[in-house]
């Protein structure tokens, strides 16, 4: 297992996708930037607010972005999954001795950790730039290094959970179409998924959803409740996208 996570890194960090994932990653931070400005120049219930570089962490505007995030995501799996279905680069792993799962695991592993890294690049961007103006925060004390622990655990846990399941579709569907169109999918499901007169029941059923319950949860005063409910939320989605997905590849006859 350990060499197949590291054949996969080694692959990664080879390919065209590596240099250029991490560009457009720096490019959406700086997209974000620009958004942020002009949220705050048009949104006048922000006139006399702390906005600092913990308060883009704390209140969602850093991990928050995920729905965006998700093209820069989708964009990943399209050619680092994808790709290697149609080319059948993943079945030479099965020549050598390794399991469906093993292989499949590796894989997903990687992805998620450089996922990880591209989130913490544009997020950083957004930060600094922040606290470049406005500085990092008033004052670092214990409740505001807490509040930053349980931020970033949760906006960590929460964003995995929702990248795991444009990971999914590119496992199960291996279409690239299918893949880039996921975002737009979570993206009207987001708008669905707040209290609104015409669909109550839909709305409570996708409050459920790990990018709402984790956007509940990054509140500054979130409930216990709201947290819990993120944890639970996002845990449910690693089973069913990542279990689902290797049962998937499992029993399919892959070419």
């Amino acid at each position: 297992m350990i060499n197949l996570i590291r054949g996969e890194f080694y692959k990664l960090r080879k390919s065209k996708y590596f240099i250029g994932m991490i560009t457009l990653a720096f490019a959406f931070g700086f997209l974000l930037m620009i958004f942020w400005d002009h949220e705050r120049e048009m949104n006048r219930s922000y006139e006399g607010a702390i906005l600092n570089g913990a308060y883009v962490l704390t209140d969602g505007d850093g991990f928050g972005d995920i729905m965006l995030g998700n093209f820069l995501f989708a964009l990943l799996a399209s050619g680092f999954i994808v790709k290697d279905f149609k080319s059948s680069n993943i079945t030479k792993s099965f020549v050598y001795g390794y399991k469906r799962t093993q292989v499949l695991l590796s894989k997903i592993l990687v992805t998620m950790l450089f996922s990880l890294l591209l989130e913490i690049i544009y997020i950083s961007v957004l930060v600094s730039y922040v606290s470049l103006i406005h500085g990092f925060c008033d004052s670092l004390n214990l409740d505001t290094i807490l509040a930053l622990v349980r931020t970033i655990i949760l906006g960590i846990m929460y964003n995995l959970a929702t990248i795991s399941i444009i990971f999914m579709t590119a496992i199960i569907t291996k279409s690239n179409f299918c893949t880039i169109v996921a975002p737009f999918v979570l993206i009207i499901s987001f708008q669905y998924a707040f209290p609104n007169g015409k669909y109550p029941y839909v709305s409570h059923m996708l409050s459920y959803l790990p990018y709402i319950a984790g956007i509940h949860a990054m509140v500054r005063f979130a409930s216990l409740f709201e947290i819990i409910k993120c944890i639970i939320s996002s845990i449910i989605t690693f089973i069913i996208t990542i279990g689902g997905s290797i049962l998937f590849v499992k029993y399919e006859d892959i070419k």
